[in-house]
């Protein structure tokens, strides 16, 4: 498991004063153990204090802390970055030991009684500057950091993959026809997710800025058409579009609207066991920004249907991720059919 940098929980210029324990002076007394304890809880630098016996902390600030490292446990083992022979050199020679281990500068100080004696071992650990990291070095670090982001998004994809499957098994098990319906539109949501999230990954492993969702709307839609060829009549839901590269962020909302458009158009559209094709475009507009639309040929939009006060589950979807987007969602009737088109900006 990745260690996480003391600075990332937010431990910079704009952390919290220090709270110091109560004395009955106005200043602050340095004999004061308390008063020592509190400030190096508060140092950004990792500190632990580890027994001079068997190496086990006895201390770790709230920097190490962070990172896992809690009293009594075996510093090696909590914070791989150290290993025993740093600790054992510092105990063996009393001097204060130095090492870098990729992205962490390390030091072992030995703590001394009277007698010579090592009775304890400070031990700090903070981040390494990358501008002083050899080439050698610094192409370890992001080659260690490019391997923990593919592990983290592998498992988020198997996690959603296992959600999906837990949806599709409920839906076959469930006797109630709309609870089996809902069950299949929430599994479909968590496979347009699944899809799009694979897609950004590739992109960024590619070391790609943004997402050529021209490309990816034409996949999604012809997995959606397979999907829906096996559940009923022949439906063709045809896909054009532009270059439209995106930046990974408006990815998955704008496929879960495509999911939710596609899909109210392949249930309502068309009577039950009659094929028919879903248009899906993706286009540059003229003024700029680009167009999303959705049409069919079926029965058109009911009397009065207005898409900005639908109450279904799907139309809020719809309208939750196109504001997140700052698109302009329109429904008109398509003479015959209906069209759904979200302008979006560039």
């Amino acid at each position: 498991m990745p260690h996480v940098l003391a600075s990332d929980h937010g431990r910079t210029a704009q952390a919290e004063p220090i709270v110091l324990p109560a004395s009955r002076g106005t200043g602050v007394d340095m004999e004061d153990p308390a008063v020592l304890r509190a400030v190096l809880d508060h140092a950004s630098t990792c500190y632990a204090i580890l027994d001079g016996r068997d190496q086990r902390c006895t201390y770790a600030n709230a920097a190490f802390r962070n990172c896992g490292v809690v009293p009594g446990a075996v510093l090696t083992q909590a914070f791989p970055a150290i290993d025993r022979t740093l600790l054992d050199e510092a105990t063996a020679s009393r001097q204060p030991q130095k090492r870098r281990n990729g992205s962490w500068e390390l030091e072992a100080t030995p703590l001394c009684g009277t007698d010579g004696e090592v009775r304890g071992i400070l031990v700090s650990a903070r981040a390494a500057n990358d501008s002083r990291l050899t080439a050698e070095e610094l192409a370890a670090t992001l080659a260690e950091r490019d391997k923990q982001m593919r592990e983290v998004s592998h498992r988020v994809k198997n996690t959603l993959q296992l959600v999906s499957s837990l949806m599709t098994l409920q839906a076959l098990t469930t006797k109630d026809p709309v609870m089996r319906g809902a069950f299949q539109e929430a599994g479909g949501r968590i496979s347009t997710v699944t899809q799009a999230h694979q897609r950004v990954h590739m992109a960024e492993r590619e070391k790609e800025v943004k997402v050529d969702f021209g490309q990816y709307l034409r996949d999604l839609c012809a997995e959606m058409e397979a999907g829906a060829s096996m559940s009923g009549p022949e439906r063709r839901i045809v896909a054009t579009a532009d270059r439209v590269s995106l930046p990974p962020e408006s990815v998955i909302p704008l496929a879960l609207i495509v999911n939710e458009l596609v899909n109210n158009a392949l249930k309502y559209a068309y009577p039950p066991g009659v094929p028919g094709d879903v248009e899906v475009g993706l286009h540059a507009l003229p003024e700029g920004g680009y167009r999303l639309s959705v049409s069919d040929h079926g029965r058109g939009l009911p009397p009065g249907f207005d898409p900005v006060r639908s109450d279904t589950l799907g139309m809020k979807v719809i309208r939750a991720f196109a504001g997140q987007l700052k698109g302009k969602l329109r429904a008109e009737d398509g003479g015959p059919g209906a069209r759904f088109s979200v302008d979006l900006p560039g």
